[in-house]
Parts: C-alpha cells; sequence; structure tokens
C-alpha cells in the first residue's frame, strides 16, 4: 500500500484543489531521518563529552542513545502516532539513488592535513585520543621553554588554526567550531582511519536521500529521484561528499530539517517540526552561518505570530530550536569566541537584541492590530494576489540573476584585505564561477523551477523547501568570505544553494516529463521529449564532470606520512622542531602533534641554535628533531651535532587550483625534507 500523495502532474501545475494534509510516514522516510537524527545525536554527544574533557566512543554512543530513546519517547506520547507505510516504488527508487551517490563518494580522500579539513581530522583523532577537545601544551610552560616561536601570523597561534586559549596555563584550542571534529574522533574510534576517510560520503548520501524524500513529498517521486540524481551527480556535491570538512555534515542537518517541516506541514505531525528545529540548531552548532538559519527560523516564527498561524506544530519546532539553540551560543561565545568574531559574527548581545527585539515586535503587532496579519495571510490566499506577488518575486529574481552574470562589467573587480594586503576575492564573479559547475542552461532550469512555484498556486511545503535558498543564494552570491581557489571558495554553497538549485532544476525537468503541455495534445510530446533530453544532458554534464573525481585521491599518503615522521622518535615522544617558511611545516607540523601524540614547535626564521637546545634542556631524555627542506644539513645548525635520521620525498597528490576556468584534473605537490635529531650534547650550548 503506497502513502496517498498529491498527484505529481496537478502539484506541477497548481490548478487543483489543495490535498487533505496525509498522516502517513513512508519506511524510507523513517529509516533516512533516523538515520540523520542518530548521526547527529552522535556528534552532540561527542561535542558535549569532548567540552567536558570526558570523550570516549561507548560513552558517546551511550548517551546519543539516551538522547535517541528521549526524543522517540517523547514524540511518541505527545506527538501522535502516525501510520507507517512501505512505498516499494520509494524504496527501489531511494535504493538506487543511494548507489548512485555511494558510487561517486565512497570513497572518501584520505585527507591528513592541510587547510580546514585537515585541521579538522586533526583534531578529530586528538580528541579520540586524549578524549578533550582542548589540550595543555608543554611547550607553553616557561619552566621548560622560555620562549616559543609562534606563526607569523597570529602571534597567539602555535600552528595554523591552533590558537593559544590561556598562555598562563599552556591551554590550546582549535580555532573552528568542534561539532564535526566530535563526529570525526567518533568515525576514528569506530574505524581508524577507514572511518575516518569514510564519514563524509556517508553524512552525503543521507543528505541527498533527504533532499530527495522532501521533494518527493511536494513534486511526486519522479521529481524528487532527479533532484537526487542533479544533487548527487554534481562535481561540487561529489568533492565535497569525498572532502572532510564541515560543509556536508551541514548540508545534511539542513536537508534533514527541511524533510521534517515538509512533513510537519503536510501531515500536521507535530514532533517532525521539532525534529527540524532540532537539526536547525545544530547546523549553528556545526558551522558559524548557521546562525543565518536560526534567524531565519526565527524570522518565520515573528510573521506566524502576526498573521495568528503560531500553532503546535510551530511550538514544536520553536522547542526543538530551543533545545541545543543555548550550547550553540555557548560554544560561539565562550570556546570558539575568537573564531567566531573574526568571521564577522555579531556579538551575543546583538544576535539576542535582534531575536528578542523580532519576537517582542512580532507579539505587540499581534497585540495591538490582532486582524491585520491575519488579512494578510488571507489576502496572500487568493489565486489573484498569489499570481501578482508571484510575477513580482520571478522578475526580481530573473533581475538579480541578470545583475549577477553582468556584474563585473557593470562593477569592476573586488577586492578584500588579509593581513594587510590586497587580493581580489572574485566576488563580482560568483554566478560565473557557479555556472562552470551548475552550467548556465542548470541556472535557467532552476529559474524556470522558481517560476513553476511562485506562479502556479501556493503550497506551504514548497515555499518552505526554497526558502533557506532565496534567502541566503543572495547574500553568499554578493559576499562569498571565502578564499579565491575555486574548489575551495565554492564549499561555502554546498550546504543549502546546491540542493536549492538542485530542487529547482528537478522541478523544471519533472514538469516538462510529466504535464501535459497545456491542453494541447502537439506539444505533449514535443515538450516531454525536450525535458528528457534536457536531463540526459544535465546529468551527463555533471557526472562527466565528477567521474574523474572517483579515481583522484586528494593528499593521499599524508597520513602514512605523517606516521612516519613521527616514527623517527621510535617508542618514546619525540620533539620536533619544524623551520619556516615552509609548505611541510604547515602541513604535518600541527598534524604529527595532534594525530601522533608528538610534541611540535616552530623555529625561529633565522637559524637560532639556543633555541633549539633550550628545547633539548626543556625535554630532558626525550629525542629533538629538526625538520628541515631539501635533504641537506639544515643551515645554522651545524653546532647542534645534528645526524640524518630520515630523508623523505613525497608527491602529494591534489586536484588543480584555478581561478576562472574549471578544475579537471590532478597534479602533484613534491614535498622533499629531512628529519635531523640533535646530538645529546647540544643541550649544554
Amino acid at each position: 500500500m503506497g502513502i496517498q500523495q498529491t498527484d505529481t502532474v496537478a502539484a506541477a501545475a497548481g490548478e487543483t484543489s489543495r490535498p487533505a494534509p496525509r498522516i502517513a510516514l513512508s519506511a524510507a522516510e523513517v529509516v533516512v531521518l533516523a538515520g540523520a537524527l542518530l548521526v547527529s545525536l552522535l556528534a552532540l554527544a561527542g561535542l558535549v563529552l569532548a567540552n567536558a574533557g570526558w570523550y570516549r566512543l561507548p560513552a558517546a554512543v551511550a548517551l546519543a542513545a539516551l538522547a535517541a530513546i528521549g526524543l522517540v519517547v517523547v514524540a511518541w506520547r505527545g506527538g501522535g502516532r502516525p501510520r507507517l507505510v512501505v512505498d516499494r516504488a520509494e524504496l527501489v527508487a531511494l535504493a538506487g539513488l543511494a548507489l548512485v551517490a555511494g558510487a561517486l563518494f565512497f570513497p572518501g580522500f584520505p585527507y591528513g592535513v592541510g587547510k580546514d579539513p585537515g585541521v579538522y581530522v586533526s583534531h578529530g583523532i586528538a580528541i579520540a585520543r586524549t578524549g578533550s577537545a582542548s589540550y595543555q601544551d608543554p611547550v607553553l610552560d616557561r619552566s621548560r621553554v622560555p620562549r616559543v616561536e609562534v606563526t607569523p601570523e597570529d602571534v597567539r597561534s602555535r600552528f595554523a588554526a591552533v590558537w593559544i586559549a590561556d598562555g598562563d596555563t599552556g591551554r590550546v584550542v582549535v580555532q573552528f567550531y568542534h561539532l564535526w571534529p566530535a563526529l570525526l574522533a567518533s568515525a576514528f574510534e569506530a574505524g581508524g582511519y577507514t572511518g575516518l576517510d569514510n564519514l563524509t560520503p556517508l553524512c552525503g548520501v543521507l543528505a541527498v536521500l533527504l533532499v530527495a524524500l522532501a521533494v518527493r513529498r511536494i513534486f511526486g517521486l519522479l521529481t524528487g529521484i532527479l533532484a537526487g540524481l542533479l544533487l548527487a551527480t554534481n562535481m561540487l556535491q561529489v568533492w565535497q561528499a569525498k572532502y572532510p570538512s564541515s560543509e556536508t555534515f551541514a548540508q545534511l542537518l539542513v536537508s534533514g530539517a527541511l524533510l521534517g517541516v515538509v512533513v510537519a506541514l503536510q501531515t500536521r505531525w507535530r514532533p517532525a517540526a521539532g525534529l527540524a528545529g532540532l537539526l536547525i540548531a545544530m547546523s549553528y552548532l556545526a558551522r558559524p552561518d548557521g546562525l543565518l538559519l536560526v534567524l531565519l527560523a526565527v524570522a518565520v516564527g515573528c510573521a506566524l505570530i502576526v498573521a495568528d498561524r503560531f500553532d503546535a506544530r510551530a511550538g514544536w519546532f520553536a522547542a526543538g530550536l530551543a533545545i541545543p539553540l543555548p550550547y550553540g551560543f555557548y560554544q560561539a561565545y565562550v570556546t570558539a569566541r575568537r573564531y567566531t568574531l573574526a568571521n564577522h559574527v555579531p556579538d551575543l548581545s546583538v544576535v539576542l537584541a535582534v531575536v528578542g527585539g523580532a519576537l517582542v515586535v512580532a507579539v505587540v503587532l499581534r497585540l495591538a492590530v490582532p486582524g491585520a496579519g491575519r488579512r494578510v495571510a488571507q489576502l496572500l490566499e487568493r489565486r489573484p494576489v498569489q499570481l501578482r506577488v508571484g510575477i513580482a518575486v520571478v522578475g526580481v529574481a530573473a533581475l538579480l540573476a541578470v545583475l549577477g552574470f553582468l556584474r563585473p562589467w557593470l562593477f569592476g573587480p573586488v577586492y578584500g584585505e588579509w593581513l594587510g594586503r590586497p587580493y581580489r576575492t572574485y566576488d563580482e564573479v560568483t554566478l560565473l564561477r557557479l555556472s562552470l559547475f551548475i552550467t548556465l542552461p542548470g541556472f535557467a532550469l532552476a529559474l524556470a523551477g522558481f517560476a513553476l512555484v511562485a506562479l502556479r498556486r501556493w503550497r506551504a511545503p514548497a515555499w518552505a523547501l526554497i526558502l533557506p535558498l532565496l534567502c541566503l543564494f543572495p547574500l553568499y552570491a554578493y559576499r562569498a568570505s571565502v578564499a579565491p581557489r575555486l574548489m575551495w571558495w565554492t564549499r561555502r554553497f554546498v550546504p543549502v544553494v546546491l540542493p536549492g538549485l538542485a530542487v529547482l532544476m528537478a522541478v523544471a525537468l519533472g514538469a516538462g516529463l510529466v504535464l501535459a503541455a497545456g491542453s494541447s495534445r502537439r506539444l505533449r510530446w514535443p515538450v516531454r521529449a525536450g525535458a528528457a533530453v534536457a536531463t540526459v544532458a544535465m546529468l551527463a554534464v555533471f557526472t562527466g564532470q565528477s567521474l574523474p573525481l572517483r579515481q583522484h585521491r586528494e593528499h593521499g599518503g599524508s597520513f602514512e606520512t605523517t606516521q612516519r615522521i613521527a616514527a623517527a622518535a621510535g617508542d618514546r615522544q619525540g620533539v620536533f622542531l619544524w623551520e619556516q617558511p615552509f609548505t611541510v611545516t604547515s602541513l604535518f607540523g600541527s598534524a604529527v602533534w595532534l594525530q601522533q601524540d608528538q610534541v611540535s614547535a616552530l623555529l625561529p626564521r633565522q637559524p637560532d641554535p639556543d633555541y633549539v637546545r633550550s628545547f633539548v634542556r626543556g625535554f630532558p631524555g626525550q629525542p629533538v628533531f629538526v625538520v628541515a627542506r631539501g635533504h641537506g644539513l639544515p643551515r645554522g645548525y651545524a653546532s647542534l651535532d645534528l645526524r640524518p635520521v630520515d630523508r623523505i620525498s613525497y608527491v602529494m597528490p591534489v586536484w588543480e587550483e584555478t581561478r576562472m576556468s574549471r578544475p579537471a584534473s590532478a597534479t602533484g605537490v613534491p614535498l622533499r625534507f629531512s628529519i635531523w635529531r640533535v646530538g645529546n650534547g647540544a643541550g649544554s650550548g
């Protein structure tokens, strides 16, 4: 027995009467939502334990299981018991979609060093090893070492992204939000390096299925599968689903929340709204810009209050949002305050003032003019008004798209500043750069899909599904605030924008494949044939761009190289001093420390043998090493009686970095360095 669903043709056309709310959940929805919830709760449990210094995998699993049981009990007792329906067609289609996504996403990149993902990975391993999200750094103990070198970019950083939180106590923290590293810690504890590499692909597959299920509820199974395929085959999705950064996990949280909202709107099942609120708040724990989604949710809640539409479902959403939100504020403004403010996020007082002020204004308007909001809502339910407003919003979207593509010719290059020096942000060519991956026909299809939603009879679930895209895409397109290298820059668009565009493209293609092209039979099959050709072409282009990533192993061999460096110390804890400026130092300096439990510190930019001797004296009985470029004796340190321990030549595979052309092939970064042990007599000077 299948789930009662809106007829696809009528749904796309928007010309039928509104269907009765569905009161059933499909088996696929239950399984995929349960998987997303369990992954999210495991991440949250790991974060709580790591911040308390008590992380262990069994404890994280137990805490996540208790939280899941508690949520199920609350949903079961307080939210009603929806009917569970097995839709075989949906299960088969979702299984096929999961196979396609899995084939493209797995295995994940063996990425152990470099950029933010390398630090996430190192931090996750360190959490698993130490049980804590912050660490006592013996190098900061002045009774051991009088002075320690810091990074030239930031005098409060031991290594890039490893910040000195308290120099007096020697406590250091990793700069980012820690929800994703806490989940990586559980993956590493459960599956070692294989588990670590494949956590992101797992999140990616779940996110694709969540998007497909949300679209399937509104527009039918065909459109849902199309949305999933367009997302799963897109090069940006494939890259991020193999790359151990937080964007794919954030996409999982947001997609799960949107499915929860759609289910709540269609079935009136309140716990689905509560789950949506919970996942939105957790997206804020994962990334600073998750605050935008929280503020968007607050804005929608205020609109519902003014319109007298704030019902039990909205209350459950607010309750779900409120559960982890205080912890999100604690992380943002206490444990990671410096990182939050460095990302230009407003301070807590400003955020609370905005949220509190909006709620007060909404309540005052509701009480002062009780019928005004209700009348506006009723007005927007009228078909002629919807048509006029729809034409207006589609026109605005089309105008913004044209301005976005013409922006470089209208306004010229955009520059930012980094370390006091100007650099080109490429913000003026955001849409042109995205079109390298989305394609110009893809953008046209997305605009057509938006027109189908906006110009036909309005349905709340459809608008809820695309609202985050409509609000965040213009903001990110105006200013991405990401380093301009393409495969790095595109990550900002993955959690919300990329799935939203895939949904709108699928809506346009699905309508063309299913609709009868009005009442004219002569146009019916040409439209269907054109939609079929467009569908095949889009999937072929996306898959063609993504397939080369199947054989690529970004930073492959980095884990093994980190282990090889640490092996120079044998079964003891070594002290590794890293020459700078040096690519190897930026890649492996913190990784050898956080992943392998070795002591790491930077060398001064000018040779200073006495600095090295201070480490020999400060760490008696521990081997001290100098890591230097090339295979020759390090310049300026001959007096230390250095002895060669290892000479390493390593070509690290990386995907090419470009600015204005789509990166399409792999290259290699040659790394040639050596490890030298400081002689036992060096400490005496």
